[in-house]
C-alpha cells in the first residue's frame, strides 16, 4: 500500500478534514481544464454532422426502398438480438458506468456511420470483383470471407479511434474499451439485421412461405446475437489495455492486433458455410448447427469468460486503489466497502433518495468520481506524468465538494455494506 508521501499534492491531512478543499493551484488547474473542453465539442460536432449525413443516406438508399411496413417489421424483429446484447453491455457497464452521451454516440456510430461507410466501400470492392473475378461463387467467397470482415471491422473500430482521440477521458481501461466496442457492434448488427429481415419478409410476401424469415430470426436473433460484439470487442479490449498502460507504442501494436484477430474470427464465422460439406439434406440448418457448435459457441464462451474476468478485476482494482486513498485519509474504510460493491452502492443511493433530489445527485456524483479516481490511479500510479497528477487532483477536488454537499444536507450515511459510511469523515 502506498504511503501519503507517494502523492505529489496535498493529500496528508487529518481524517476529520474531509471538507477542506485542495490548494488554489488545484482549483486553477480545474478551471483551466474546463476552459479547454471546447475542442471536444468541436470534434463531437463534426462527428455528429457526419452521422447526420450518413443517416440521411441510409434513409434514402436503404430504408425508404424497403417500404414503411417492411422496415417497421424488420426493425421490430431486430430489437430481439439488440436486447440480448444490451443485457450483456448493461451487466458489464453497471459497475462503473460510462457517460451516457458517449454510449449514444457509440451506438449511433455502429448503426449509422460504420454501416454507411461499409456499404460505400463494400460496393466499390464488389464492382472491382465483378470485373476481376467473374465467377459468382468466387465472388461470394471473397466478399464473405475477405471483404466483409476487413471492411466491417475497420469501420466499427474507427468509432473507437474517435473516442481514443480524447486520450483516456473515455477509454481508460479494458472495461470501457469493451463496453464501447460492444455498443458499436450492437448498433451495426441492429441495422444489418434490419436489412436481412427485410429481404426475408419480402421473400415471404412473394412466395407465401414465412419459413425463411423465422429461420433467419432464430439464427441471427437468438443463436448468434453476440457475433459482431465478440469480433469488435477484441479491438476494444486491445485499445483499453494500451490506454490503461498509457503506452502509445502498445496502442500502435496491440490495437491493430486486436482488430486483425477480430477480422480473423469474423472471416472464420462467415467462411464456415463454405467449409461444411454441402451434402446435407436438411436445407442447410444442420450445417449451421454444426458450425455454430464448433465456432460460435466457443467464441461466446470465451467472450463470457473475458467479461466476467474484467468485471471481477475491476472490483479488485477499485477496492485496492481506494484503500490506498483511505490510508492517506481521503476515504473511511466504510466508504471503501460501500464503493467497492454494487449492492452497497445501491443501498446508499436508496438512502440518498430519501434525503432529497440534491443529495441523490451528489451521491451519484460521489460514486462516479470515486470510481474514476480508482481507475485513474490504477493506470497512473506514482510514475504518472504531470497531466495525470493534475487530473487526479481535480478528481479529489470534486470528491471534497461532493462530500461537503452531502454532509451539509444530511446526517452520516448508515449501514452501507454492513459498516458505517460517514460522508464527513
Amino acid at each position: 500500500m502506498r504511503n501519503a508521501h507517494d502523492y505529489d499534492y496535498d493529500v496528508e491531512r487529518p481524517a476529520g478534514s474531509a471538507d477542506r478543499p485542495l490548494t488554489n493551484g488545484s482549483r486553477t488547474a480545474h478551471l483551466d481544464v474546463r476552459r479547454r473542453r471546447w475542442p471536444r465539442w468541436i470534434v463531437f460536432g463534426m462527428v455528429a454532422a457526419v452521422l447526420a449525413v450518413a443517416a440521411l443516406l441510409l434513409l434514402v438508399f436503404v430504408f425508404i426502398p424497403m417500404g414503411f411496413g417492411t422496415a417497421l417489421a424488420a426493425g421490430t424483429a431486430s430489437l430481439l438480438p439488440l436486447a440480448i446484447v444490451g443485457v450483456g453491455i448493461w451487466w458489464l457497464d453497471r459497475y462503473n458506468p460510462v457517460p451516457r452521451g458517449t454510449m449514444v454516440y457509440a451506438f449511433a456510430w455502429g448503426a449509422i456511420g460504420s454501416v454507411v461507410l461499409t456499404l460505400i466501400l463494400g460496393t466499390a470492392v464488389q464492382l472491382l470483383l465483378a470485373v476481376q473475378r467473374p465467377e459468382p461463387t468466387e465472388q461470394q467467397f471473397i466478399s464473405a470471407v475477405i471483404q466483409a470482415p476487413v471492411i466491417e471491422e475497420l469501420m466499427k473500430s474507427a468509432g473507437l479511434l474517435v473516442l481514443l482521440a480524447f486520450g483516456r477521458r473515455y477509454i481508460a481501461g479494458p472495461v470501457q474499451g469493451v463496453v464501447y466496442a460492444m455498443l458499436i457492434a450492437s448498433g451495426f448488427a441492429f441495422t444489418e439485421n434490419i436489412t436481412y429481415f427485410a429481404r426475408a419478409l419480402d421473400a415471404a410476401g412473394i412466395t407465401g412461405n414465412s419459413t425463411l424469415f423465422w429461420t433467419m430470426l432464430l439464427v441471427r436473433g437468438v443463436l448468434s446475437p453476440f457475433a459482431h460484439a465478440a469480433f469488435t470487442s477484441l479491438a476494444g479490449l486491445a485499445f483499453g489495455i494500451a490506454a490503461e498502460r498509457r503506452s502509445p507504442l502498445l496502442g500502435l501494436t496491440l490495437g491493430p492486433a486486436g482488430i486483425a484477430l477480430g477480422m480473423c474470427l469474423h472471416a472464420l464465422w462467415n467462411g464456415s458455410s463454405f467449409l461444411v460439406p454441402a451434402s446435407r439434406q436438411d436445407g442447410g440448418f444442420g450445417s449451421f448447427l454444426l458450425t455454430y457448435s464448433l465456432i460460435q459457441v466457443p467464441i461466446f464462451v470465451v467472450l463470457a469468460g473475458v467479461l466476467i474476468a474484467l468485471r471481477l478485476r475491476q472490483r479488485r482494482i477499485v477496492r485496492r486503489r481506494l484503500g490506498e486513498y483511505a490510508a492517506a485519509g481521503w476515504f473511511t474504510p466504510g466508504e471503501v466497502d460501500m464503493l467497492a460493491g454494487i449492492r452497497s452502492r445501491r443501498r446508499s443511493l436508496v438512502w440518498a433518495s430519501e434525503q432529497g433530489a440534491v443529495v441523490l445527485w451528489a451521491m451519484r456524483a460521489f460514486h462516479r468520481t470515486a470510481l474514476t479516481l480508482a481507475m485513474q490511479r490504477q493506470s497512473g500510479g506514482a510514475d504518472a506524468g504531470a497531466a495525470a497528477r493534475r487530473t487526479e487532483a481535480e478528481l479529489l477536488t470534486d470528491l471534497v465538494s461532493e462530500r461537503r454537499l452531502i454532509s451539509s444536507l444530511t446526517l452520516p450515511v448508515n449501514g452501507a455494506s454492513g459498516g458505517t459510511t460517514t460522508m464527513d469523515s
